[in-house]
């Protein structure tokens, strides 16, 4: 029977998890089911995972990342000028802010009010209209009126690649994608986790590849996931090196296997073409 590679508890239908390798909100589409179970996945997404995909912020949701499961949610985002804005997956932005404002003037009350969305701008008139008996709601949303965001008012966008951000993601997506291809884990489950935390402290000895990881070839791919792991033969070392998005490219020593051995697996994922392209890829 297989046995969770976390917390060692036999796997069945109730407790199995589909562990997806790279995070699904990031686009991963490596999701092996029989590796570790649901209470498992969750500590480790706790622990790595949703901090590599906070990371990010609102990019998938931008660029509408094609999910395995679901939908990109909506993302609130602030604007140069301290607007809240709402970017849907589709494209579209909708400001966010709220404002009920009523002065005094000399012919009685002038009462402003504004609204990301026409459901929140109904409760406010309503809100408006029993304040002052005198406001016909019907009339008053008649006269609501959209406005067009600032041309010269731009969205800021944000990505955290910091090793408290990436560095333990890195980590889980190695250790889950060679457990994937070997049915071994490479450290046990509570060494894993305090790699993770080590890693997101000090980053340990991995580091940024700006130009990507040296003697890859194959071809240029956009927006695309890459995971390389490969051994030192005399030494055992292993070598890791993850890049998503085409963007974070990161890697490094992670750990050390059997000394002789040649240990070499390669994986590349085109999001735009939704393609496995590992076979186009070498590594010197």
């Amino acid at each position: 029977m297989a046995r969770c590679h976390g917390c060692k508890k036999p796997l069945n239908t109730q407790n199995d998890s589909r562990a997806h390798i790279i995070p699904n909100a990031l686009g991963g589409r490596l999701a092996p089911k029989g590796l570790i179970c649901q209470t498992c996945n969750t500590r480790l997404d706790e622990a790595a995972d949703n901090a590599l995909v906070e990371a990010f912020g609102a990019w998938p949701t931008l660029l509408d990342l094609p999910r395995q499961r679901g939908q990109n949610p909506p993302k609130k985002i602030s604007t140069r000028k301290g607007s809240q804005v709402r970017c849907e997956a589709d494209g579209s932005i909708a400001r966010m802010d709220v404002h009920y404002n009523v002065q005094v003037v000399s012919e009685g009350h002038k009462v402003e009010i504004s609204a990301g969305d026409m459901k929140t701008m109904r409760e406010l008139i309503n809100r408006a209209a029993k304040q002052f008996p005198q406001l016909d709601p019907t009339l008053a949303e008649r006269y609501a009126r959209k406005v067009e965001m600032s041309l010269d008012d731009e969205i800021k966008l944000s990505l955290d690649f910091a090793p408290k951000a990436v560095f333990g993601g890195a980590i889980s997506i190695l250790w889950l994608f060679l457990l994937a291809k070997t049915g071994q884990a490479i450290m046990a489950w509570d060494r894993l986790l305090e790699c993770i935390t080590t890693m997101q402290s000090s980053g340990g000895k991995f580091r940024h590849f700006v130009d990507g990881l040296p003697g890859l070839s194959g071809p240029s791919i956009g927006l695309s996931h890459k995971i390389i792991v490969r051994s030192v033969p005399g030494t055992g070392e292993l070598i890791g090196y993850i890049e998503i998005l085409g963007v974070l490219k990161i890697g490094g020593l992670f750990a050390c296997g059997p000394i002789g051995v040649v240990i070499e697996h390669i994986y590349a994922y085109d999001l735009l073409r939704n393609a496995d392209r590992s076979n186009e890829f070498s590594i010197a």
